[in-house]
């Protein structure tokens, strides 16, 4: 932000009635500083944000999460024109391709759902803005398959219904912006009542206070207070693909098949829609009879559609109907794999330049750390590694890029992280590689979900196949705790060795070997035959690692105890049962 429209907005300000009454919209510079002041708010308050994290473990990285994705959306802004509808455009793009973390991803559904509301408004007064949260409101509910009352989706919606009744108020732009953010402040002091968990942790919800002090910077600024530039590094733009479109949570159903012959729909077809009152829903069932592979995704206003069919004129008749539509593709599927065929076969002893890359039938992708951890999943076949996990959570670009690497007809994704899921679900927009994402949420569910996979089976199959998989494992975590709290009857000190399984804290204690032995206790209850498969983290020294190896055994001498280095940062030991 700069020093001169600090100074600017100041002046307006001073020569203005009570809460600059006098200013009536924003224009595009001004939303450019505006932003920019909302992040720097946020990302001054991030380390307040992480220590909201409901469980004391060392995962607390929401605030982290929401200041990239906000920085990634403002550094994409501030390269736009000074045009509104650029300015915010670019936002939802920047924020698509930065977004980390779940948290991260309805930040990104933010940014588009207000982007595509507010249209072609060539600067924001409060009906603009209203309308704006509004769709900001519904595309994020929209993002999650089972929305959860007392987080930022309730904030974002409070926001909304505050807007439209001010609006009708016609409250002038500070004060509507002003009674706004008072009011999502008091719906985030209520959020403990509306989600238990975080009444027991006695937190507010991280990703709903996160947004509040974004929105308070906002305010601050367009009221001329509490103004301090950004920092020059962080200007520069993350690239962006050529012609992608920020529309994300699908996936493909069906496999491209090389043979020509087994190709049962012949035309791939894919467009853009625009209308009014789309309904997604009704739109995949009358397409549905009409080929496979079927992806509708987006909106009441703009929606992508993706069919391979033998009829791509009945579809296009249909869609017709319904709106405008553009970036119109159809590919004949039988053509396009004969022609691979050929170039495959060409004649012996090509040139080492001309030679065909030829591609895998499925890749894979998983998010792992921990260098021995990071070499099972090469082993056990995943072709590209991306360093994370807890508190190190990649990208939405970072992942982009892990499977744009992959030379596969097909990718599966393993995030082995429950806050890496979302952002996963957002790759298959930006590439054109069909990607169908495994939901790991843990390290051994992303093992148990290898362990599974066949290289000579379809997607369908090796879909099926891993999401079983990761339901058969009980995954269990010692780590120490950041805080000091009371859960499940358990009192917590910080520094405590603490022991969760399947996320759930169950056991505290002073040593990791003790306390793993009270995990395997409860998880080995009633299996106590079961296979037992330790990853010592990078503090365990192997020497310690084999003499727990041996207390597991001598505890449990019905048990298959395997133990591996893993190498993994905050965890002492991560343990399966199966």
């Amino acid at each position: 932000m700069s020093w001169a429209y600090a100074s600017d907005l100041q002046t307006r300000y001073a020569n203005g009635e009570e809460h600059g009454l006098n200013l009536e919209f924003i224009e595009g510079p001004e939303l450019k500083n505006l932003l920019a002041a909302g992040v720097e708010c946020l990302n001054a308050n991030k380390d307040e944000i992480n220590d909201l994290n409901v469980f004391p473990v060392p995962d607390g990285d929401t605030g982290t999460n929401m200041v990239l994705t906000f920085q990634a959306a403002l550094r994409e802004a501030q390269q736009a024109s000074d045009e509104v509808k650029d300015i915010l455009e670019r936002a939802a793009q920047g924020s698509l391709m930065g977004a980390r973390g779940n948290s991260g991803v309805i930040v990104s559904q933010f940014f588009r759902g207000f982007a595509r509301a507010v249209g072609n408004a060539p600067r924001l007064g409060p009906d603009e803005i209203a309308k704006g949260i509004e769709g900001a409101s519904k595309l994020a509910y929209q993002a999650i398959r089972k929305p959860v009352e007392g987080t930022i989706l309730t904030i974002v919606r409070e926001a909304a219904a505050k807007a439209r009744e001010l609006q009708k108020e016609k409250a002038p732009l500070v004060d509507f912006l002003v009674q706004i953010y008072q009011h999502i402040l008091e719906v985030l002091e209520k959020t403990p009542e509306m989600l238990p968990i975080l009444k027991q942790a006695g937190v507010v919800d991280a990703g709903g206070k996160g947004l509040c002090y974004f929105y308070q910077g906002f305010v601050e600024a367009l009221k001329g207070e509490n103004i301090r530039p950004l920092p020059a590094t962080e200007r520069k733009a993350p690239g962006l693909p050529s012609g992608t479109q920020a529309i994300i949570d699908y996936k493909i159903e069906d496999e491209h098949e090389l043979d020509p012959d087994k190709i049962a729909y012949r035309y791939c077809t894919e467009f853009i829609i625009k209308g009014e009152k789309l309904a997604i829903e009704e739109i995949k069932k009358d397409l549905a009879p009409h080929g496979d592979s079927l992806i509708v995704i987006g909106d009441e206003q703009v929606a992508k559609v993706h069919i391979h069919t033998n009829n791509p004129g009945l579809v296009l008749d249909y869609m017709v109907r319904l709106g405008e539509m553009s970036e119109i593709q159809i590919d004949n599927m039988v053509e396009q794999s004969r022609q691979r065929l050929a170039k495959l076969g060409k004649a012996a002893n090509p040139a080492p330049a001309e030679k065909p890359v030829v591609k895998k039938k499925i890749g894979i992708t998983a998010v792992v750390a921990g260098e021995g951890l990071q070499k099972i999943f090469k082993d056990l076949g995943a072709d590209e590694i991306i360093e994370g996990g807890q508190t190190m959570n990649p990208s939405t670009e970072e992942l982009y890029r892990a499977v744009s690497r992959i030379q596969a007809e097909q990718v599966i994704i393993l995030p082995n992280n429950k806050n890496v899921v979302m952002a996963a679900g957002q790759v298959q927009a930006l590439t054109k590689t069909p990607v169908t994402v495994i939901p790991s949420k843990t390290i051994p569910q992303g093992i148990s979900a290898l362990m599974a996979y066949n290289a000579e089976a379809g997607i369908k199959k090796n879909r099926e196949a891993m999401s079983k998989a990761i339901k058969s494992v009980i995954t269990g975590e010692v780590t120490f705790a950041v805080r000091n709290t009371s859960y499940n009857g358990l009192e917590i000190q910080e520094g405590d060795i603490i022991g969760l399984k399947e996320g759930d804290i169950l056991c505290v204690g002073k040593k990791p070997s003790g306390v793993l032995l009270d995990l395997l206790k409860d998880s080995l209850k009633d299996n106590e035959d079961a296979l037992v498969t330790v990853y010592y983290g990078h503090d365990i020294e192997e020497k310690e690692a084999n003499k727990v190896k041996g207390k597991i055994e001598e505890v449990f001498p019905g048990a298959e105890v395997e133990v591996y280095q893993g190498g993994q940062p905050f965890y002492y030991y991560i343990v399966s049962v199966e």
